[in-house]
């Protein structure tokens, strides 16, 4: 918890700006959102799919650019067809 005190003479607008500085750095705020909303965890079936993907595409990515192809449009389109042919 972020604990801020008013010094002599401090006006209440720069003890706000004071407070807003630690709980900015203190990083509670950021802790707070993230717990805010739970994701669930990947079932391990689409980790190891999802990682297959990656391997695939990484492999795609630098064969298309040996090949000098390489742009998002085919990259994309190759994309897709790799999808349809592994069924993920």
């Amino acid at each position: 918890m972020v604990e801020v005190k008013r010094k002599p003479n401090e006006s209440v607008g720069s003890l706000l700006r004071r407070f807003n500085r630690f709980v900015q750095q203190s990083g509670v705020l950021i802790k707070a959102k993230k717990s805010q909303h739970r994701e669930k965890k990947q079932t391990e079936r689409k980790e190891k799919n999802a990682a297959i993907m990656g391997l695939h595409l990484s492999e795609l990515r630098r064969k298309l650019e040996k090949l000098g192809k390489y742009d998002e449009d085919t990259f994309d389109e190759e994309k897709r067809k790799m999808k349809q042919k592994l069924d993920l």
